[in-house]
């Protein structure tokens, strides 16, 4: 079996490139598969600088479009299937080469996401439907799948490598590595500093509550919004300015060095698919306090596995009761850690899509079976 992965980019990182990177890394220990994409700079770039990655022109839309068409057009009679990992450049690429079998991955709902980015646009909607009829749709969240219901999704979990996370420096050896004083309750969020991420709240909950301090991993500058959310938040929160520290874009193999220097993972976020960020914050014990939205409720039973928020006060309440008591952050931060360890594993992940690719190869219609059309969408589990 060969499978061609076709990608908008890894250099630029997010969540998302980060956790279909991983499955890609993951099925190259099962099957002879290679990834296209464009070519963009940042941290994580040199990650995909290996023999099986061809970059094949630069990110820049639409232009990547037809670069990456005219690369999977070069090389389609040499794969047995073709795997979409983003709804702007690879999907209409593979969709114009005219490649089949294919199978489309959606970790987020562009739809929304150019919503938030640019404001309603009906476009979206109506231009993705011919580009994604008659092909199986994978997404990562049972959310995700009840926005798409009527394309009836196949669910794949999204998975994590707790492999990473066995062997975790202390929390003082990771503070000092990383030149963090001792002595705070240290809250970690991971992500881009963008508006979706709603670090509004993690700003709120420091101001809330005084004896903590606050460290944000990931990049401020943002193509679609320059520094200007970054900006706006420190003019806005200009009196806890010294106890919030902004990383700018570390690494991925840096991250988990992050998350053992923390106390408690804070994650605000207004829209997700399956969180990479909050995954690997509970496969490194981390206790969790999350927006309550409905891929974190997927993942968090509130009380046991972490917290779920539905405004800043009772976020920063729920942060004082973490702060204020070392055994319920171990608790629930150990919970979190079996939770994922047994349900959401990233060689869990690799099996489902290997199950898949094989069926669609033997010629398995696109059209789900009936006990599949039924999209079964998790219920709250916040008591």
């Amino acid at each position: 079996m060969r499978v061609l992965f076709i990608g908008a980019h890894v250099g630029k990182g997010g969540g998302l490139a980060l956790q279909t990177f991983q499955v890609f890394m993951g099925l190259r220990g099962h099957i002879d598969v290679d990834l296209l994409c464009l070519d963009a700079p940042g941290v994580h770039r040199t990650m995909a600088e290996m023999a099986g990655v061809r970059f094949v022109g630069p990110l820049v839309f639409p232009k990547g479009i037809a670069y990456l068409e005219r690369a999977v057009r070069e090389v389609r009679d040499e794969y047995d299937l073709f795997q979409v990992l983003d709804p702007y450049f690879s999907l209409p690429a593979a969709f114009w080469a005219r490649v089949f079998p294919r199978a489309v991955f959606f970790g987020t709902d562009p739809r929304a996401e150019v919503g938030w980015r640019y404001g309603p646009h009906a476009f979206t909607r109506v231009a993705m439907a011919p580009l994604i009829s008659g092909t199986p749709l994978v997404v990562n969240s049972q959310a995700l799948a009840a926005r798409f219901r009527r394309y009836h999704p196949r669910v794949i979990l999204g998975g994590v490598d707790t492999r990473r996370f066995d062997q975790l420096a202390s929390k003082a050896a990771a503070r000092r590595s990383l030149g963090i004083p001792e002595g705070r309750t240290l809250l970690v969020t991971v992500g881009k500093v963008i508006p979706v991420k709603r670090l509004e709240w993690l700003m709120e909950v420091v101001r809330r509550v005084p004896g903590v301090d606050a460290m944000v991993v990931g990049g401020y500058t943002e193509e679609h919004y320059s520094d200007q959310y970054y900006r706006t938040l420190l003019a806005t929160y200009p009196d806890i300015r010294d106890r919030i520290t902004f990383t700018g874009e570390v690494t991925w193999n840096q991250v988990p060095s992050y998350l053992a220097a923390g106390d408690i993972f804070v994650f605000p976020s207004k829209f997700e698919g399956m969180p990479n960020a909050l995954l690997e914050a509970m496969a490194a014990a981390l206790p969790v306090v999350v927006s309550d939205i409905p891929p974190h409720r997927e993942l968090i039973q509130h009380g046991r596995t972490g917290f779920l928020a539905r405004d800043p006060i009772e976020m920063a309440h729920q942060v004082t009761t973490l702060a204020n008591h070392e055994d319920l952050r171990r608790a629930v931060g150990d919970a979190a850690r079996v939770y994922v360890r047994e349900n959401l594993d990233s060689e869990a992940c690799t099996q489902a899509f290997l199950d898949l690719y094989k069926r669609l190869i033997a010629g398995e219609s696109s059209r789900p079976t009936p006990a599949e059309e039924s999209t079964e969408v998790s219920t709250t589990q916040r008591e």
